[in-house]
Formats: structure tokens, sequence, C-alpha cells
């Protein structure tokens, strides 16, 4: 099976380019890739209980319902573990238990591991 990593950067200011690596990821489950997204950044702020809810961008479905659909499709989530501890966020405050605390030495090996890397 191929393999996609995907870096976002992105929060909740930027409604547009955060949907990038929920849509991507989701179009590639659908294609047969294993998919891993990694966030950094102000996009730690997506994974915080109840942010997503506030992002809305025309033309683009409910944010909630694409980071459901990845994860119960098998979708890997991480959030960098040095933009947590900067925003005050721990692992209660995340939206979903799924969701991984990671830091670099995680983000390079996987990497590393991943057929093809993306960044938002």
């Amino acid at each position: 099976m191929a393999s996609l990593y995907i870096v976002g950067q992105w929060g909740p200011e930027a409604a547009e380019r955060c949907y990038g690596p929920f849509v991507t990821g989701t179009t590639a489950q659908t294609l047969d890739v294993s998919v891993t997204i990694f966030l950094m950044m102000d996009g730690v702020m997506l994974m915080k209980k109840g942010a997503a809810e506030k992002v809305k961008a025309p033309g683009f479905p409910p944010l909630p319902d694409l980071i459901n659909s990845f994860l119960e499709a098998g979708g890997k989530i991480q959030v960098c573990s040095n933009s947590v501890e900067f925003r005050g966020i721990k692992q209660g405050d995340l939206r979903d238990p799924r969701i991984e605390i990671a830091g670099a030495a995680t983000m390079v090996d996987d990497v590393l591991k991943h057929d093809r890397t993306m960044t938002f």
C-alpha cells in the first residue's frame, strides 16, 4: 500500500488553507493510500476541542466531518509537541483521543517511512 505524509501549518485564521491536509488526506484514502497528517504551528489549533467547528470555507464540507471521516478510515493525526506546548494545549484538550502528540524525531522518522510527503 502506498503511503503519504502530510504536514499542515495553517490554523483557523486561514480557513481555506487549513482544509488542504484533510481534503487531500481523505481523497488519498479513497485511492487506498495510507495517510498520516502532522500538524504544527497554528495547525495544531484545529485539533483543539470545538475549534474545527468554527472554521468555515465556501465550497468545502464541514471541517469536523472531514476530520472524523479521515480518522474513521484509519488515518493518523499527529500534533507537534512544541506547538501544543507553546499554545498551552494538553492531550485532554484535543478533539479525539486518537490524536497523538509527537515531537520532531517522530516526524522525521515518519517522513522517512512514507513514500511521499506534502506540505500545506
